[in-house]
């Protein structure tokens, strides 16, 4: 398992157990101290179901130990989560997935679905992020078209920017 990962385990389970936020490690390596956006993805185990995910386009702390801490904990704490109990926490399996700097794009030529994620936002302040390989989406008009569904975005009525970044997946 990823130290990205262990940490995010680490969190999730003294949250569970504890209902409290755990501190911060006093010794990490150095990546855990950059500033990077990340999103959590949380799995429950036998069949790697999604059972919560959290993160943010852009870095909303100072750093990636604290982006992870942060998502774990929304994840947990979502009111679209049923809570997970203690006996469940074995069963979890955490996935880390590191963005890349965004990239403004202007044309759907520029997306290729299993390489990049897509970030769409409007004037409106509505947005919506895929993440790259999502099952069931394999051109840039299918992934535009999901993103615009599951924004709300009217694309005919608002200015949309997007925006193409790659991932890194620790697991």
């Amino acid at each position: 398992m990823h130290y990205y990962a262990k940490l995010a385990k680490t969190v999730s389970e003294h949250y569970v157990k504890s209902h409290q936020l755990p501190l911060l490690p006093l010794h990490m390596p150095t990546d855990l101290r950059r500033q990077r956006a990340c999103f959590v993805q949380i799995f429950e185990n036998p069949g790697r179901r999604l059972r919560a995910v959290a993160g943010s386009p852009l870095p909303q702390r100072g750093m990636l130990a604290e982006e992870i801490m942060s998502h774990v904990i929304t994840a947990l704490s979502s009111a679209t989560t049923r809570a997970v109990r203690r006996a469940e926490l074995p069963a979890l399996v955490y996935s880390i997935a590191v963005l890349d700097p965004l990239q403004r794009i202007s044309h759907q030529d520029q997306l290729e679905p299993s390489a990049f994620g897509l970030y769409l936002n409007s004037d409106q302040g509505k947005s919506a992020l895929l993440l790259p390989r999502r099952p069931g989406i394999e051109t840039p008009q299918d992934q535009i078209a999901t993103a615009l569904r599951e924004s709300g975005i009217n694309h005919r009525q608002e200015a949309v920017a997007m925006y193409r970044f790659a991932v890194t997946y620790y697991e």
